[in-house]
């Protein structure tokens, strides 16, 4: 079986050892350079870069506490937003799923830069968001959402929901919907038939949906570049930073590092949860 397996996935390893694994290894090399004036880098074997970054509080708290702060809130976020969704698309058929489908791949669909600069236009001072919530008499005056976390935060939600809403849909489906009939039928409010059974029977999907999309929040620098102002210190913002604007490459590289083990590492503790809630209902099963 092995033998018949191994032949289509070579080319399949062969674009990952060139375009993933070469890449990442000259970028953990290159954390290790040092950054000499005059000098685009040197060779060299030092931590330097790494004190730099991980001996800093204010790079510990000002870029990486607050990467994760904003990767969790916005991936909390886009959970809550993406079960009713799901749970409505799921019961859907027919053109209606399709068009409901279309919309929920739209972000997805469209160029991050052009979906960006569509938001630009609706976050500013005269834009619609704003002429809607005066009309609607949410608030008096324009808030602020360009060059500010709010527009950040925004943004981010909108492009992770659809992540979740996709992940979600393969697990709700597979929910035999008499599962929750039942539950009804017997005094079960919607709310508990939610908590008790579709919930628990969608930890695999929501798990899937959380790691794609914290990963993407944790590491975005495109959305904190085009809406955040100078102080949104994201990693991925301050990795782009350092290598394209002050040409620290090797400090670039260590941050890059640090980022992609930090991310490991938290997703690592969320299978370990997600392992022991899912046993943890197995056992209360039996």
């Amino acid at each position: 079986m092995l033998r018949r397996i191994a032949p289509p996935l070579v080319p399949v390893v062969i674009v990952l050892l060139i375009f993933v694994v070469a890449p990442m290894l000259w970028v953990f090399r290159t954390s290790f350079n040092e950054l000499v004036d005059g000098a685009y880098m040197v060779d060299a074997l030092t931590l330097k870069n790494y004190t730099r970054f991980l001996g800093n509080p204010w790079y510990l708290m000002n870029t990486l506490w607050f990467s994760i702060r904003i990767a969790v809130v916005t991936t909390a976020i886009s959970v809550v937003c993406a079960y009713p969704v799901a749970l409505y698309v799921a019961r859907t058929h027919g053109l209606q799923r399709n068009i409901l489908m279309t919309l929920i791949m739209a972000p997805l669909l469209i160029g991050l830069v052009t979906l960006v600069y569509g938001w630009i236009v609706i976050f500013r001072g005269g834009g619609l968001l704003n002429s809607l919530m005066i009309a609607l008499h949410v608030y008096d005056e324009p808030v602020r959402y360009m060059w500010n976390i709010k527009g950040v935060v925004i943004l981010l939600v909108y492009i992770g929901t659809p992540y979740i809403v996709l992940s979600l849909l393969d697990s709700i489906e597979k929910i035999s919907p008499y599962l929750v009939e039942a539950a009804r039928n017997v005094g079960a409010s919607r709310w508990t038939a939610f908590w008790k059974i579709v919930f628990p029977l969608t930890m695999p999907g929501l798990y899937a949906g959380l790691v794609i999309v914290f990963s993407l929040n944790f590491a975005a620098f495109a959305v904190p570049l085009m809406v955040g102002d100078t102080s949104t210190q994201m990693i991925g913002l301050v990795i782009y930073r350092e290598a394209l604007l002050n040409n620290d490459l090797p400090f670039a590289s260590a941050l890059s590092v640090i980022m992609i083990a930090v991310n490991a590492l938290i997703l690592v503790g969320m299978a370990a949860l997600f392992g022991r809630l899912i046993l943890r209902k197995l056992e209360s099963d039996r």
